[in-house]
This record gives structure tokens, C-alpha cells and sequence, in this order.
């Protein structure tokens, strides 16, 4: 039986607004979790998950 590869996934939630994305790359969640903070003051949350 062939193992399935898991690759990191960054799930990005801003806690006040309805932003929610799933990215697979750190640097793409970054850039959304500073640019929305920039731009609303909101708090927003980065995980990486599998």
C-alpha cells in the first residue's frame, strides 16, 4: 500500500470578519494575514496544518 504524502497547508481566519483561506504556502498566508490586519485593525490567525 502506497502512503499518501502529506504536504503543510496554512489555514488563514480573521476573528472578526468572514476572511477564511486555506493556502499552501506560508508566504501566501502571511501576506493575506498582514494585509487584511493593515487594512481592517482586525485580528487574524495563521495555522499550519496538515
Amino acid at each position: 500500500m502506497e502512503s499518501a504524502t502529506r504536504e503543510a497547508r496554512y489555514h488563514v481566519v480573521c476573528r472578526e470578519c468572514r476572511v477564511e483561506r486555506l493556502f499552501e504556502s506560508d508566504a501566501d498566508a502571511t501576506a493575506l494575514e498582514r494585509e487584511h490586519a493593515d487594512e481592517t485593525g482586525h485580528r487574524v490567525v495563521v495555522s499550519r496544518v496538515q
